[in-house]
C-alpha cells in the first residue's frame, strides 16, 4: 500500500484569491503540518473536490447569503457570492457522508453552521447592543495581533487539540486572546454541532461534531503560532481518513475480484 501525504483541498471564491496573503499563510501552515495544500475555486461540481480530497478547508470570505438560512438580507448585510455558499454548502454535507475531515475558518465555520440548519446574525453589531468589537479591518489591523478574549471550554476536542501549546490551565474553561474581522455570527447552533468557545458578549466562537474531524473556530489561526496545532490536528485527521478510504477500496478491489473468479 502506497500512502502519500494527505491532499488538503482549500476552497477559494475566485482566482483573485489566489495569490491572497491569507490564503497564502493556510498554504503555508497547512504544508508545515504535513499535508498538500491545493486550491480548488468554488464553481462546477463538489464531488470532483470530493473525489481526491482527503481534507476540506473552508476559509474566510463574504458574508453568507441569508438566503440559505431562511432570512431575507437586513440592511447591514455587505458583499454575498451566492454561487460559493452553494458550492460549499454542498460540498460540506457530502464531505460529512464521505468521512472527510473539514476545519472551517471564518465564513467556513458559518457555512458548516448553516449547512447543518443554523441561522447566524447578519451584522452583529445592530443585533446584538452589547456586542464587542468583531470586526476589525484587515487593511488597517495586523492580523496577527490578538483582539478579544474567548473561553474555551476544556471538555472539548478543540482544546484537547490546542492544549499543549496554549500553556493554560483549567477545570471547565480556559480564557485566551484571539484575532477578529467578522462581522457576522453564529445564531442558532447547527444540528450536531455544539458551540465549544464564546467571546465575553455570548457569540458562539468555536463548534465541533461529537464524531470525525468537523471543527470551526471564527478567528483566523493561520496567523496564530499557537494554533499550528489545529492545522497539525486536521492533517492527521485526514491522513488516517485516507487510510480508511484506501482501505475500502482494497477490500471493494478484492470482492470485485473474488466474483469474477467464480
Amino acid at each position: 500500500m502506497v500512502i502519500v501525504k494527505p491532499l488538503i483541498a482549500i476552497i477559494v471564491g475566485n482566482e483573485r484569491n489566489i495569490n491572497s496573503e491569507w490564503l497564502l499563510r493556510h498554504f503555508s501552515v497547512v504544508s508545515e503540518a504535513g499535508g498538500i495544500p491545493a486550491a480548488f475555486l468554488s464553481r462546477g461540481d463538489p464531488s470532483n473536490v470530493t473525489a481526491i480530497a482527503d481534507g476540506i478547508l473552508l476559509i474566510e470570505g463574504p458574508d453568507v447569503h441569508p438566503y440559505f438560512y431562511g432570512e431575507d438580507p437586513s440592511p447591514y448585510m455587505r458583499s454575498v457570492n451566492y454561487e460559493r455558499d452553494k458550492f460549499e454548502i454542498e460540498l460540506f454535507k457530502r464531505a460529512l457522508k464521505m468521512d472527510i475531515p473539514v476545519l472551517g475558518v471564518g465564513r467556513g465555520m458559518q457555512i458548516m453552521n448553516v449547512a447543518m440548519n443554523g441561522t447566524l446574525y447578519q451584522d452583529l453589531e445592530k443585533e446584538i447592543p452589547k456586542a464587542i468589537k468583531h470586526s476589525w479591518d484587515p487593511r488597517e489591523t495586523d492580523p496577527s495581533q490578538r483582539l478579544h478574549s474567548i473561553r474555551m471550554k476544556t471538555a472539548s476536542k478543540l482544546y484537547d487539540i490546542l492544549k499543549d501549546r496554549l500553556d493554560v490551565a483549567s477545570t471547565n474553561e480556559i480564557f485566551i486572546h484571539v484575532n477578529s474581522f467578522h462581522h457576522q455570527g453564529i445564531k442558532r447552533v447547527g444540528e450536531g454541532f455544539r458551540s465549544v468557545a464564546f467571546s465575553i458578549d455570548g457569540i458562539a466562537e468555536a463548534i465541533e461534531m461529537k464524531d470525525g474531524f468537523y471543527i470551526g473556530v471564527q478567528w483566523n489561526p493561520q496567523f496564530l503560532p499557537e494554533m499550528r496545532s489545529l492545522y497539525e490536528g486536521f492533517v492527521k485527521a485526514a491522513h488516517e481518513s485516507q487510510l480508511r478510504r484506501i482501505q475500502r477500496e482494497q477490500i471493494e478491489a478484492e470482492a470485485e475480484n473474488s466474483g469474477n473468479e467464480v
